[in-house]
């Protein structure tokens, strides 16, 4: 007996493996659902500019890796050591947070932070469907069919409060209805997870959230990862994932006495049977 309302995910013939060199931009989910790849051993960027909330940001950040952009890293959270390269990656994974942007003023630019500054410095407005499809679909086809690159878009399930609960719905609808319309015309190129659905209907319980009952909990990314992973990895996949992860546990565990020699040399076994396992991956 089922006691919560399964959410249908289909891979769209996107497959992810130890092979697959990912770029992962977007909100702070990004970075929950990136940080579990880099630990299971997957060559993998995560939001080098740091979180991106808005599709205008995050389409400008995929555009910086082909022709750097001063304005828009001034306002981005941090700045990359080394600008990743479009080219260097066979999948991109957007999460899209919110259609609310910020436009500076002076300069008309969408900024992807607003690093603390006077509201009065920028003109807040939500970005219509139809802008969101014209700048993706441009950059899907100008851009990734030619370089045969997937992408796979979800919808942050973090609800922004500030805009109010109301204008949160409206947003959040905005952003699966433009994801929707690049799905149905790049049926080949474009795949959607589920993410939003799978914790507002399977993981509607509050016992899912973090304490500001807004963020998903430890236990609710972990279990929108298991099904990330079951839907997009093979079965030996899969396998390595369990093989890292509990390497993983065993570099995690806080002993009494780190000096202890025993423990000492656990860690440094470990740490080594990880590298052997990446090497073993990349050869």
């Amino acid at each position: 007996m089922d006691f919560t309302t399964k959410v249908e995910i289909d891979s769209n013939g996107i497959s992810i493996d130890h092979k697959s060199r990912l770029l992962m931009l977007g909100s702070c989910f990004t970075d929950n659902i990136g940080n579990r790849m880099a630990g299971a051993g997957f060559e993998v960027t995560v939001n080098p500019w740091g979180v991106l909330y808005n599709p205008d940001s995050i389409i400008t950040a995929l555009e910086s890796t082909i022709t750097p952009n001063p304005e828009f890293t001034e306002w981005t959270q941090k700045q990359p050591d080394t600008t990743p390269r479009l080219q260097d990656f066979d999948i991109i994974i957007l999460t899209l947070g919110t259609s609310w942007i910020y436009r500076l003023k002076s300069t008309g630019h969408t900024v992807a932070n607003c690093k603390k500054q006077p509201e009065s410095l920028f003109t807040r407005m939500q970005m219509p469907i139809d802008e969101i499809v014209a700048k993706y679909s441009h950059f899907i086809e100008e851009i990734a069919i030619p370089n045969r690159q997937k992408l796979i878009f979800t919808v942050s399930p973090i609800r922004h409060r500030r805009e109010g609960m109301h204008a949160n719905q409206l947003s959040k609808a905005t952003l699966l209805l433009a994801i929707d319309s690049l799905q149905a015309r790049y049926p080949d190129h474009v795949a959607y997870f589920p993410a939003y659905e799978i914790m507002m209907d399977e993981l509607r319980d509050y016992r899912f959230y973090a304490d500001d009952m807004l963020h998903p909990s430890t236990l609710a990314v972990e279990y929108i990862w298991q099904l990330f992973s079951t839907t997009y990895c093979n079965k030996a996949t899969i396998q390595l994932i369990n093989q890292f992860e509990k390497l993983n546990r065993t570099l995690a565990h806080r002993p009494l006495d780190a000096a202890n020699p025993e423990y000492q040399a656990l860690k440094s076994t470990t740490e080594q049977q990880i590298k052997q396992l990446k090497y073993a991956i990349q050869n």
